[in-house]
């Protein structure tokens, strides 16, 4: 083991309902690949080696303090081991630093995650006033900041700094650690846990809307998400809900006590002078934020200024519809894929140059007329026959797949946008909802969250630019009647490190899937090899999972079936890839395999 390492023992429970492996940040796979980055310091070098992870992420390694008579370089790699200590908040890693900075380090303050098996640490010489400087360096996957938000780095951008020890009772200390954890992408996921803060869908205010953080596994936590829920929504979403407390309520210390399960919130006294809608909405918040964490929470009672307050009913967290039979098109009829049978949806005729059907409850549409038109079917008033459709709708060129919100408007846009998108009412109002962001961009499909606050955008733009492919969770912001009015996104590029992609949908309250390319070098592609993705297969369209920010290659049918459509429900195992031949690709385990069907083209589950 690594100087400064710890004994590695089974893992213990620890949250309820989690493995407890807490590793922050360690050691990474492997050796350092040839022509890896060096960072130059003073004097002579010695290549570093590069820290090496625990082969089986199921055990944890105990935190321990510094062996006495470690190098320099030993004591850089066993305060980055240290990280584990998140239940001690970091006791052992603290002591590896010196006196002057033991106290005031603030490991929490930035978290940066790395590939496996990246991290280079490098020693230089004493200079001479008896200090030795250590270099560390290596690419960066993401970084999270102290609110748990989730941001992929830019393509090639590097995490390098260098540490100075000197001696303390004749042992090397670290005197200048940087404020941050270093955490390859095995132990982040580990030692992290996403937790979603909940707010309310305007303009109703009846069901959740969750936004993914990524938060650790240490008691605090749930004084975290209350601040969170405090603080507001993140900009892309402050227009398309609500929150019962007003933007960025402080939390007074000690407020949040969680204790055999149960959490009691005792909220500010400055919000006895809201409205008691506000109150009970805010109550709604913290109850299901905390109740949804993974902290074992299963009762939350709420205070304001130590009053208790009375319970509040629950609001639902809208998910994707669990179905296992996703819809397509075959021989121009809308048919639903039962097993491995293809059965046409009765009632509905076949509609001649048919495509990207949609479908919710009742309620379905296709593409007509070369993908201009919008053509709704409804097997009631059709009763199979084609004369009694209504006329199509007329929107433009290049229509993108029709998705149908949970409000029964049906959003679909001519792909070159000019910084609008469209939504047609039930009743054909046709609503030019503003998107100024997308101006110019050319937009590939807006799928609509069950929720109906949130757009899953995709869309690319200008070659070579960080954000030349998008794939963004964006805000709806709507009228009092609930008609769409704009969408809303985030600044920074939420997928640099898509270099292509065909079709984006939801699997989940948070969850996204993505066909498409990763950008070649990129650390996300670095992970995906690791994971068993060859540079033959990142090479063609493949399935990524996108977790709240974070990514994982799920693979994907060869490079010859020639993927362009995705579709997903509930999960990853809902996943079904369309082909260009008609061919369709279901997820089944870990792998994709081919269904033996008649040609059927366009996959989509309800929504």
């Amino acid at each position: 083991m690594p100087d400064g390492g710890g004994p590695v023992r089974p893992g213990r429970t620890g949250l309820p309902g989690r493995r407890a492996v807490l590793l922050a940040l360690t050691g990474l796979l492997g050796t350092a690949a040839a022509g890896c980055a060096r960072i130059p310091v003073t004097g002579p070098v010695r290549q570093g080696r590069v820290v090496r992870a625990d082969p089986d992420p199921g055990y944890r390694v105990e935190p321990v303090g510094p062996v006495p008579g470690a190098t320099p370089e030993g004591v850089v790699r066993g305060f980055l081991l240290a990280g584990v200590g998140v239940e001690e908040e970091f006791q052992a890693a603290r002591e590896f630093l010196s006196s002057s900075r033991r106290a005031s380090w603030r490991p929490t303050a930035l978290t940066v995650v790395l590939p496996v098996g990246a991290l280079v640490v490098q020693q230089g010489a004493t200079s001479a006033d008896g200090t030795v400087v250590v270099s560390v360096a290596a690419p960066e996957l993401a970084q999270v900041d102290p609110t748990g938000v989730y941001r992929p780095s830019p393509v090639g951008q590097r995490r390098e700094f260098s540490v100075t020890l000197l001696r303390e009772d004749g042992q090397w200390r670290i005197d200048d650690a940087p404020d941050l954890l270093l955490l390859d992408e095995a132990r982040f996921q580990q030692t992290f846990t996403q937790r979603p803060v909940m707010f309310v869908a305007r303009p109703d205010g009846d069901v959740l809307v969750p936004d993914p953080r990524w938060l650790l596994d240490r008691p605090a936590t749930a004084t975290t998400l209350v601040e969170q829920v405090l603080a507001g929504p993140p900009s892309q979403l402050a227009a398309a809900t609500s929150s019962g407390a007003p933007t960025g309520t402080d939390l007074p210390a000690n407020s949040v006590t969680v204790t055999d399960g149960v959490a009691t919130v005792d909220l500010p006294a400055g919000l006895q002078r809201q409205r008691a809608a506000q109150t009970r909405q805010l109550q709604q918040q913290v109850s299901a934020t905390l109740q949804s964490s993974e902290l074992g929470i299963t009762q939350v009672v709420t205070s304001l200024d130590g009053g208790e307050l009375s319970p509040v009913s629950t609001l639902p967290l809208p998910v994707p519809p669990d179905s296992d039979a996703p819809y397509l098109l075959s021989q121009d009829r809308v048919c639903r894929l039962v097993g491995s049978q293809v059965v046409p949806v009765e009632g509905l005729p076949a509609v001649p140059g048919a495509a990207s059907p949609a479908v919710r409850d009742d309620a379905v549409v296709v593409l007509v007329a070369g993908r201009s038109a919008l053509q709704r079917l409804s097997a009631a008033a059709l009763d199979g026959a084609a004369e009694a459709m209504p006329p199509a709708v007329p929107l433009g060129a290049d229509l993108t797949p029709p998705s149908i919100d949970p409000g029964g408007w049906t959003w679909t846009t001519p792909a070159a946008c000019t910084g609008a998108v469209l939504a047609v009412g039930e009743d054909g109002a046709v609503a030019q909802v503003a998107a100024a962001w997308l101006a110019g961009r050319r937009v590939l499909g807006v799928r609509i969250a069950e929720d109906g606050a949130r757009a899953l955008v995709t869309s690319t733009g200008a070659a070579g630019q960080p954000d030349a492919v998008r794939v963004d969770v964006a805000g709806v912001q709507r009228s009092s009647s609930g008609a769409p009015q704009q969408l809303t996104a985030a600044q920074d590029p939420p997928t640099p490190w898509l270099a292509s992609v065909a079709a984006a949908v939801w699997v989940g309250s948070t969850t996204v899937a993505v066909l498409g390319t990763v950008v070649p070098g990129s650390a996300q592609a670095d992970s995906a090899r690791l994971a068993g993705g060859g540079a033959a297969s990142l090479d063609a369209p493949g399935v990524w999972l996108v977790d709240g920010g974070r990514v994982t290659y799920l693979g994907g049918p060869p490079g010859t079936a020639g993927a362009v459509t995705l579709a997903g429900g509930s999960g990853r195992q809902s996943l079904v890839v369309g082909a260009a031949d008609g061919q369709v690709w279901p997820r089944e385990g870990s792998r994709w395999l081919p269904l033996q069907l008649p040609a059927a083209f366009d996959p989509v589950y309800p929504g």
